[in-house]
């Protein structure tokens, strides 16, 4: 999809309905989750990337790195950063808060796409991932995909995170009311490309970007290897060396090889061989590149590593009222994402002991019905043993009366001479 207004418009809508209660930490772990159990997906996207010269082979290794480095993130969104009482005895302080939408332009690399998604959903940004290019295109768009779907399980728009190829960039970064901040990753002239057509800030990132001055020949063997392992390399010369390589820039001393370096580098990693320990000392102190050596490869593969604060804005809050000394009505408090975090606990600790107090209730109620129920049943039954009882006491009184007759009829007839047969007959009758 190419259509730019809507894409703006999604993003925006996206970030503002966020909710501020939202752990972002959380979500980037079911991202990581989610992205673990769609390895086999990922990787046969990425074999369509390099079978078409088109990407490079996914390392799962700086997806664990990178699932570290959130893990190892503070919260930052919302966080107050000071609060003091002024000369007048207001309470004022500051704050962080969210910037809106930002733009990574870039090369289309995995790794970067990846950190920047998770950084801009910590601290609650939207974030168009733009390419004028689809290297890497299969593997980006199903990390996307992923991505959204653990979005929507947590009911946040799935447009905080976008994806565009186009060639239209002016048209894009030129929509400074749409766009907060643009970050731009890839070599100076990239860089400067973005930062002329931009009409917001512009964060410039070097990413696997070297650069390399030679002014001792020692460890030449070990330079020649650097040089053939990688093409990204802007290598500076010493004048008067001699260098078994042409594609270079001869520079005069050391002070002109940062000079140029700092001014053409793409800020990711530099490293100087020399040895001269002052011009090495020198090189670590004056280049401006983020990963700096001396006698080493400057070839460290990495995630940008973007300043996560560099996402967020900072704002001065005031709190109007005079604060009263010495009353509970100077303790105040701004409003924070921890503090609504607790706050909706509370809350929902609140609705649980509620359920559980009607559920409990409800038991009760059931409870006394049954033990009523049982009590009138238990009472029937009594009832019941009674009456049998009252008609056995009945039988066996009945039963002793007719038992006295016969006995009395019995011996009468007995002691009044009765025939042996008779007797006999009485006795069977008896028993």
């Amino acid at each position: 999809m190419d259509n730019i207004r809507e894409i703006l418009g999604n993003a925006t809508m996206a970030y503002t309905n966020m909710e501020a209660n939202i752990d972002g930490k959380k979500v980037a772990q079911n991202i990581f989750e989610l992205l673990d159990e769609n390895k086999e997906g990922i990787e046969k996207a990425n074999k369509i990337d390099v079978k078409n010269n088109n990407g490079f082979k996914i390392n799962f290794d700086m997806f664990q790195k990178l699932d570290n480095e959130i893990n190892d993130t503070q919260d930052v969104y919302r966080k107050v950063l000071s609060m003091k009482k002024n000369e007048n005895n207001y309470l004022e302080g500051k704050q962080t808060d969210n910037l809106g939408t930002i733009c990574l332009v870039y090369d289309g690399n995995t790794y970067c796409l990846l950190e920047l998604v998770l950084k801009a959903i910590l601290t609650h940004n939207s974030i168009i991932i733009t390419s004028e290019s689809d290297y890497m295109k299969a593997t980006n768009e199903l990390i996307v995909i992923l991505i959204q779907r653990i979005l929507e399980a947590y009911s946040i728009d799935k447009n905080l995170v976008q994806i565009l190829y186009t060639s239209r960039l002016e048209e894009l970064l030129s929509n400074n009311t749409s766009i907060n901040k643009v970050i731009a990753i890839g070599n100076r002239n990239f860089q400067n490309k973005i930062r002329k057509i931009s009409k917001v800030e512009v964060i410039c990132k070097g990413y696997n970007n070297f650069d390399l001055y030679i002014e001792d020949l020692t460890n030449l063997s070990f330079i020649k290897n650097i040089i053939k392992e990688e093409e990204n390399i802007d290598i500076y010369v010493k004048s008067g060396l001699k260098v078994p390589f042409e594609d270079y820039i001869e520079v005069e001393d050391i002070d002109e090889a940062i000079a140029q370096i700092n001014f053409n580098t793409s800020g990711y990693s530099s490293s100087i061989f020399t040895d001269n320990n002052q011009n090495a000392s020198e090189f670590l102190r004056e280049v401006k590149t983020k990963n700096v050596s001396v006698n080493s490869s400057p070839l460290i593969k990495g995630s940008v590593d973007l300043d996560i604060n560099l996402l967020l804005t900072r704002k001065n809050m005031f709190y109007p009222n005079p604060l009263t000394e010495g009353t509970e009505k100077s303790k105040f408090e701004f409003p924070t994402a921890k503090a609504i975090l607790e706050k909706n606990k509370s809350k929902e600790e609140k609705m649980r002991i509620e359920e559980m107090q009607k559920e409990n209730t409800k038991l009760i109620e059931n409870s006394e019905y049954i033990q009523k129920q049982s009590k009138i049943q238990l009472d029937k039954k009594e009832m019941e043993v009674k009456e049998l009882q009252r008609q056995l006491s009945e039988s066996q009184n009945l039963a002793n009366k007719y038992m006295n007759i016969f006995r009395k009829s019995f011996f009468s007839r007995l002691f009044g001479r009765l025939k042996k047969e008779e007797i006999e007959n009485d006795t069977k009758l008896l028993s």
